[in-house]
């Protein structure tokens, strides 16, 4: 038992991450135009025939004939009005490339530059590649528009946290990941810390089967930075709360140690990627046996700690551990954690080892937790957390 908690003290202190936010995108979109069809002169026909094509969802076409309205009727506030309309709608359902659709959104924004819907656009695409402060400008503007939108205020406050969270911070690109370090540890973390990094989400995208498109940010935290690297807790170094944060002090002494806390932190991350509505039991579950790889040894030690918690009056209920697990008392935490990572373990040795991430694409597609177990189990949540409970208790 004490050799127990002495592993769960380190273990927790370098893996706590269960502090979801929504994301921060504007959650009520803004709703799309009314586009005026009448005018008159040269451009009218060709007007026409663009704002029809946009009633009809033709976006590209649209974009063409209306182009041509402007030729024929250069600055008609109109015609431009409805041009950047389409522009803005071909970047964002055209399925173009980040280069493209920033490129025609700006253009968009010549024609019209109050369009709400560009202006929308554009401020979740940069929010979407972790550039807060280009976010804010698009997102201020739009509330210049709509100064009555509760969720526009709310994504503005996010983005302001956001954007001085990284104020100042030194930045490397990855693949689905931004790497942020203060600008005085440059030699120090650009090289190897990005390496390790793209090492690990490459291997947790393909063991989980997640890739996602948006970037996830990695702030590596020094002393150096003040208060924003001052943990929320002071036995954390490592979570995810829409952004992976990682307390590193002085700096990065335990090797081993950091690349365990990121990709617990990573499994969170690409997680909330899929869903925001998954419980504290399989975050926590997924993120130990994914993201540390524990070994036989650890989970025996786990076992006979639930074991002896058991025999004092625990009882093993999932739907108690649905919230962040960070809001419980030290010992309800630990066990939490404790089951979380044995029913986890347990389920991959039961129905074999690619029942995590048939189970991840469960939900993916739209499945509770406790009907996704099912689902890949074949069996109701009841009978496997009956049988659970006989491995519990039974002989090791």
């Amino acid at each position: 038992m004490r050799n127990f908690l002495a592993i769960l003290v380190v273990l927790f202190a370098i893996v706590l991450g269960f502090l979801l936010l929504d994301g921060g995108s504007i959650q009520t979109p803004v709703k799309k135009l009314i586009v005026p069809d009448r005018i008159e002169g040269k451009g009218a026909e060709a007007n026409s025939r663009g704002v029809q094509e946009l009633a009809e969802g033709k976006n590209e076409p649209a974009v063409a004939s209306l182009r041509t309205a402007d030729q024929l009727e250069p600055g008609n506030p109109i015609i431009r009005r409805n041009l950047s309309i389409a522009l803005g709608r071909v970047a964002v359902e055209g399925g173009k490339g980040e280069k493209e659709a920033f490129a025609l959104l700006g253009e968009s924004l010549t024609f019209w530059p109050e369009n709400p819907e560009s202006l929308d656009y554009m401020a979740n695409l940069h929010f979407r590649n972790a550039r807060y402060g280009q976010a804010l400008e698009y997102a201020e503007k739009l509330r210049g528009i709509f100064p009555d939108r509760p969720d526009l205020d709310a994504f503005i406050k996010h983005l302001k946290e956001r954007a001085l969270r990284v104020k100042g911070m030194a930045a490397e690109e990855g693949d689905r990941f931004r790497l942020l370090y203060s600008g005085e540890r440059k030699l120090e973390f650009e090289g190897e810390i990005l390496t390790v990094l793209q090492t690990e989400i490459d291997a947790l995208t393909v063991a989980l089967g997640i890739f996602p498109e948006d970037p996830v940010d990695v702030l590596i935290l020094t002393g150096d930075l003040g208060e924003r690297s001052e943990p929320v807790y002071h036995f954390v170094t490592g979570l995810y709360d829409g952004q992976i944060r990682l307390y590193v002090g002085d700096g990065i002494g335990d090797r081993e140690r950091f690349v365990e806390t990121v990709r617990h932190e990573m499994v969170h991350a690409l997680l909330h990627h899929i869903s925001d509505d998954i419980p504290g039991w399989v975050h926590e579950g997924i993120a130990q046996k994914v993201g540390e790889e524990p070994s036989e040894e650890r989970i025996r030690i786990t076992r006979q700690y639930i074991r002896e918690a058991l025999a004092h009056g625990y009882g093993v209920d999932f739907e108690s551990l649905d919230e962040s697990f960070i809001i419980m008392g030290d010992e309800e935490r630990s066990r939490a954690y404790a089951t979380s990572l044995l029913f986890m373990d347990w389920l991959e040795k039961r129905f074999g080892e690619g029942f995590i991430p048939r189970f991840v694409s469960e939900i993916a597609s739209g499945s509770e937790a406790f009907s996704a177990v099912g689902r890949v189990t074949g069996m109701s949540f009841e009978k496997i957390q009956g049988s659970f409970h006989e491995y519990l208790t039974g002989d090791f």
